[in-house]
């Protein structure tokens, strides 16, 4: 009996040992740190929030290190391949830069083409009015408006009259075409109807108001210009009678073997005066027919060359701020002073 408790107690105590040994063991390991390999990868993020439609800096953009599972796909890796580009949408501090937050083309959107304080303004012109549907989105066009005679009791207060109002204005689109390079929808009317489209131009700010004033109380043509750079010009604009009346007020020549008689007298007889072109001169305040004759040409011999040529029946009665034309005479005439 004494010999069976002896080996229970040596059994027990061998336990208690196995016991504390694994006990020990598993404490150890819990004190011990287990090392975890992390792996990482270096991805663009903004440095700070970045608006819309914004340039992209090297300023506002960093490199970091994150975990690769937690990079976005597609993300750009460095500087290079976003700095110049401009942000689609908000982008926030840390956040990663991808494709879809900027935009690939700036040529694309609208609002970034048009330049300094222009703003975009559409017309709406058809094929006899827009250059035959032959304009483009950049071509450079001139914008004539044409305004019907207006008459308040029974007389004419404003003749029908033509003028050039914009030049150099550039195209931003056709409709909604904002690019040479993309397809547009058939323009082509069917036979016997009229059909018109969209131009959208770049116009100064100071000209908004009068373009639209214009396409509401007249009509507009556009006169597509050169592709090199060509002159801005003053002109006076057109009346009917300028049709059919040379400067001195006689029947143009439209039949050389016919003779027309002239439609008033005192006239200067034609081949008095040689000149093929003008200057623009807008006028002063206190100018008179005299004074200019004596400014262009010297001389006040040519106020009745003045008036007949600019159509004017009093020669005190000139407004500051009109335009006439001064024939730069030619062959027999005094050579313009200015």
């Amino acid at each position: 009996m004494k010999k069976s408790s002896k080996g229970l107690f040596v059994l027990a105590f061998l336990l208690a040992l196995i016991g504390a040994g694994t006990l020990y063991i598993y404490l150890s390991q819990l004190e011990t740190p287990q090392e975890v390999t992390l792996e990482t990868t270096r991805v663009l993020v903004a440095s700070d929030n970045i608006p819309s439609r914004t340039l992209i800096t090297e300023e506002m953009v960093k490199i970091v290190d994150m975990p690769k599972e937690g990079v976005i796909q597609g993300s750009f890796l460095t500087s290079e391949e976003v700095v110049g580009q401009y942000t689609r949408t908000e982008i926030f501090e840390n956040q990663q830069i991808n494709p879809n937050a900027l935009i690939e083309d700036i040529s694309d959107v609208l609002s970034m083409r048009i330049s300094g304080s222009n703003r975009a303004v559409s017309l709406s012109v058809t094929g006899s009015t827009g250059v035959s549907k032959l304009i483009e989105p950049g071509d450079r066009v001139d914008v004539i408006v044409f305004l019907p005679q207006i008459q308040e009791q029974g007389r004419i207060v404003r003749p029908d009259i033509a003028k050039i109002m914009l030049q150099n204005v550039e195209v931003l689109a056709i409709d909604k075409k904002l690019n040479r390079k993309e397809s547009t929808t058939d323009l082509q009317a069917e036979e016997g109807q009229v059909t018109s489209y969209m131009v959208t131009l770049s116009v100064p700010i100071m000209d908004v108001e009068t373009i639209i004033l214009a396409k509401d109380i007249g009509l507009i043509d556009l006169a597509l210009r050169p592709l090199e750079d060509d002159f801005i010009y003053t002109t006076s604009g057109v009346i009917w009678q300028e049709l059919l009346l040379n400067d001195t007020k006689q029947l143009k020549d439209f039949f050389p073997q016919y003779e027309f008689e002239g439609l008033d007298g005192g006239k200067i007889e034609p081949g008095e005066f040689v000149y093929s072109k003008y200057l623009y001169y807008t006028v002063e305040f206190g100018d008179t027919l005299l004074t200019i004759s004596n400014k262009f040409y010297g001389t006040p011999a040519y106020v009745q060359l003045l008036r007949q040529v600019n159509k004017i029946d009093d020669e005190n009665m000139i407004l500051a701020g009109t335009g006439i034309k001064i024939p730069v005479l030619e062959e027999g005439g005094v050579e313009n002073a200015d």
